[in-house]
């Protein structure tokens, strides 16, 4: 293997963990090294199926945060709710994660439990 596959299989490898074991499949079904091509036409096999399933869940996932945003908005109890029981919930990561798909009510109180409201 030349040094620029080289290079770019480590970048791939290394940016992409759960890749490897399909990498190491294509390896041993073209007995040895595959190169820049096919690993990266393997890649692409591996990303669309990614894709797939943002596609499927996406649905269900705005679902479940119209249903919070809804309850945010009906009361100051809801809001509450929403605030300590669902959003103080989720890890600092997953509130990131999801933050372009909150509501604007709950994105007001995710502010508030992160503390960082009128900033």
């Amino acid at each position: 293997m030349n040094q620029p596959d080289s290079d770019l299989l480590a970048q791939v490898l290394e940016a992409t963990p759960g890749f490897r074991r399909r990498y190491l499949g294509l390896v041993e079904a073209m007995d040895g090294d595959p190169g820049s091509a096919a690993t990266l036409t393997e890649l692409a096999d591996y990303v669309a199926e990614m894709a797939d399933e943002i596609d499927r869940l996406a649905p269900e996932l705005a679902g479940c945060l119209a249903a919070v945003e809804v309850t945010a908005l009906r009361s100051d109890e809801g809001a509450e709710l929403v605030a300590w029981a669902f959003l103080d919930s989720l890890s600092p990561e997953d509130r990131r994660r999801l933050r372009a798909w909150l509501g604007p009510r709950t994105t007001i109180l995710l502010a508030e439990v992160e503390g960082t409201a009128g900033d």
